[in-house]
């Protein structure tokens, strides 16, 4: 089994961020965030750059 790349949800609105990190192919339901916890925009799927995979290895 190939672990899937970690990505990130971000909200374009406020700037809340949070790194996704599946341990398998089969997503779990929680990973997926419909809208921000802070101002309730939806949220938007990105690619992590390079200081989010620095820190996300420290998660």
């Amino acid at each position: 089994m190939i672990q899937p790349k970690p990505f990130k949800f971000a909200c374009p609105k406020c700037g809340y961020s949070k790194v996704v990190k599946p341990k398998s192919d089969v997503l779990n339901p929680l990973d997926m965030m419909g809208a921000c916890p802070k101002c309730k925009t939806k949220m938007e799927r990105k690619e992590l750059n390079v200081f989010d995979n620095i820190t996300s290895i420290f998660r």
